[in-house]
């Protein structure tokens, strides 16, 4: 909840000027005109499908007090600025500046989100925490988050993202950390950054955007950082690693825990999350007992258990590390293993030949491999020109106590699959 605030003081925050009464006191902001409250500013933000000045009169009517807008429109009170995203983001680094959190900024190739969510409940053992909600890590979501800190939080724990160079780098300079958290660094958005190093660059710059005195938490892929206060995680940290259908086990610096969360690369994100705690002093009992309140996110690495199947729902997102992780875990289970994998995207110019790699992984640590999407026929297992085919296949092919891995990018709605198969078997 946005703690109140004149419209002139935002409008100084984004060097906006103000047409109309700029004494009314803002309690919110919005950018859906559906959604506006009375007493929001609204920012007509601009979008890849439509442009949010077409919307202010609605806002109004809603009951927005001014909206921050790039070109005339015509209401009572408007705050005119060159562009309303940068803006937005200004404004959030004004916001930020309010109050005096100890900031962690949590990035990374695979596990930004569940890290987060792990960070968030150990440290809400001891501290007041406010922290991103879902996946909000963009230009957009950041302020959400920030927008919803107060006097009382001490702890802001935000997740960011990128799919362009210099984004992390606008980002940190809106939450201002004082921690920086990279989960790991490996192939994601090659579209946008050219190669593995492209990333590596554009991951790195939360830790160049930390004061001297902040402290950096590096996992792996990270490589050579030049920073005094650096921490280095790696799976190999880990000890007495089991994975069972109810959870994953393991030991760090001779302590003993256990999560739902499946999978190595899970442990590894508690290895992460476990780092940040101890050094934010939570204790033993607090770190595993918020271990223990964590539940799967939906969509990522989920276990489904339906009849005697075992679903693996993985569709929320994918890339090379993370399909691997996702082949990996249903081995462990001694179970018929069945992938159902399709595309992933943002891949660049070695699209193809990452494709033909997974294929070959997969065939190797699966008993069936179906397939759908265009870049998917490269995996090499049986494909599918759409959903319906590919479901009714695998339905006639079940023979019972099956573990079924589905993953693919966001944009296949492979989660339709996962909704038809636990509807129909």
């Amino acid at each position: 909840m946005l703690q109140e605030i004149m419209i002139k003081e935002i409008a100084r925050a984004m060097n906006g000027r103000v047409k109309g009464n700029n004494q009314e006191l803002a309690r919110g902001v919005s950018f859906n005109s559906l959604n506006t409250k009375p007493g929001d500013v609204f920012f007509a933000l601009p979008g890849t499908r439509t442009d949010g000045h077409k919307y202010v009169e609605a806002a109004g009517r809603m009951g927005a007090i001014a909206s921050v807008v790039s070109q005339a429109s015509g209401t009572s009170t408007e705050i005119m600025v060159n562009d309303t995203l940068y803006a937005l983001g200004e404004f959030a680094k004004f916001y930020r500046r309010l109050f005096d959190p100890k900031t962690i900024a949590i990035t990374g190739t695979n596990g930004k989100t569940t890290v987060k969510n792990l960070i968030s409940k150990m440290l809400q053992r001891k501290y007041r925490v406010c922290y991103t909600k879902k996946n909000l890590n963009s230009l957009i979501g950041l302020p959400l988050t920030i927008f919803n800190l107060g006097p009382d939080h001490e702890i802001l724990v935000v997740e960011i993202g990128t799919n362009h160079p210099g984004e992390i780098r606008r980002l940190c300079d809106i939450c201002q950390p004082h921690f920086g958290v990279i989960t790991n660094i490996g192939c994601g958005h090659l579209d946008g950054f050219g190669s593995i190093e492209g990333v590596r660059e554009e991951k790195i710059s939360l830790i160049d955007s930390l004061s001297r005195n902040g402290w950096a938490f590096l996992g792996e892929g990270v490589g050579e950082v030049t920073f005094p206060n650096a921490i280095r995680i790696s799976l190999h940290d880990i000890k007495d690693l089991q994975v069972k259908e109810t959870g994953t086990y393991f030991s760090h610096a001779g302590e003993n825990y256990s999560t739902r969360l499946l999978g190595y690369s899970n442990a590894y994100n508690c290895l992460i999350a476990l780092q940040v705690a101890r050094h934010l002093a939570i204790d033993y009992y607090n770190r595993q007992a918020a271990l223990d309140d964590i539940q799967p996110e939906p969509g990522r690495l989920e276990p489904l258990y339906h009849r005697e199947f075992l679903i693996i729902n993985d569709c929320y997102n994918a890339n090379p590390t993370s399909m691997r992780t996702a082949i990996d875990l249903i081995s462990h289970f001694d179970r018929r293993r069945v992938c159902v994998i399709g595309d992933m995207r943002e891949l660049g110019k070695t699209e193809t030949d990452i494709h033909r790699e997974i294929g070959e992984y997969a065939r190797t640590h699966c008993d069936i491999l179906l397939t759908c999407g265009h870049l998917a026929v490269h995996y090499g297992g049986r494909h599918f020109k759409d959903h319906h085919s590919l479901i009714n296949y695998l339905i006639k092919n079940l023979q019972g106590e099956e573990v079924i891995l589905v993953k693919a990018s966001r944009v296949l709605e492979f989660e339709k699959i996962v909704s038809e198969l636990l509807r129909r078997i």
